[in-house]
């Protein structure tokens, strides 16, 4: 690291940059230092989610989401990359808002395992001792923060386990949001029942639309954050039953 302290030196003579006062030749070495290990940390990240997927079971993606709970160590950390692939174009969290339908006859909603699989991989991934781990958690959850529709649903508004997954990330993530903890994980929930228009917007559900993803306005389902449950609304119409 020392090298290429110097080669910025010898770079800042070159174009007539007065020569650094030694505290500051100090904190050019301090950053070169940091970019380093941060290249490093994202081989290592890349390297390990390349074996991670290799090991997740041959399964179905509703079978991965099924088999977390009971999953520990990498195995919970491989199903849930596993998920990401499957459930997120091209594997990138930051299209969330693309992830849509619904598993059906439970009628759960794609969007809401989408959450899943990204706090689940991360929440797992703290838990290994691979040198990338940190890395890669960092970057899955900074992928989903560029989804506006993922910012407000998955930070700003957060499960109670979101504390946990900010303290596990490194120093180099951005600055998470203060998100206001409702509820706690799993976010997807299969359908249980029906609940009246008026009364969702009493007790202030989150509104789905037709397709499973939350709404600004009203929509088809009513999702109960804090007591974990997902309601039919019996006012709104359904639109993926519907033919163009």
């Amino acid at each position: 690291m020392r090298r290429w302290g110097v080669l910025l030196l010898v770079a800042m003579a070159l174009l007539g940059v007065a020569p650094a006062a030694p505290a500051e030749v100090g904190r050019w070495e301090e950053l070169v230092a940091v970019y380093g290990a941060r290249e490093e940390a994202g081989r290592d990240a890349t390297f390990l989610r390349e074996r991670l997927l290799a090991e997740a079971p041959r399964e179905e993606p509703r079978r991965l989401w099924e088999g977390l709970g009971a999953a520990e160590g990498r195995e919970r950390a491989s199903r849930a990359l596993a998920l990401v692939e499957a459930l997120f174009p091209g594997g990138d969290p930051a299209r969330w808002e693309e992830v849509g339908g619904f598993w059906n006859p439970q009628e759960i909603p794609l969007s809401l395992v989408a959450l899943d699989a990204v706090y689940e991989a991360v929440l797992a991934l703290g838990d290994l001792p691979d040198g990338g781990a940190p890395f890669l958690a960092s970057t899955l959850l900074r992928r989903l923060l560029q989804s506006s529709g993922a910012r407000i649903h998955a930070f700003l508004t957060a499960p109670a386990e979101y504390a946990r997954l900010v303290e596990i990330l490194p120093a180099w993530g951005p600055p998470w949001p203060r998100g206001r903890i409702e509820g706690r994980l799993p976010f997807a929930r299969p359908v249980r029942g029906s609940i009246g228009q008026d009364r969702a917007l009493r007790e202030g559900f989150t509104f789905l639309d037709g397709y499973g993803r939350p709404s600004s306005g009203l929509g088809a389902y009513a999702w109960d954050r804090r007591g974990g449950r997902l309601f039919r609304v019996r006012d709104g119409r359904p639109r993926w039953w519907l033919d163009d």
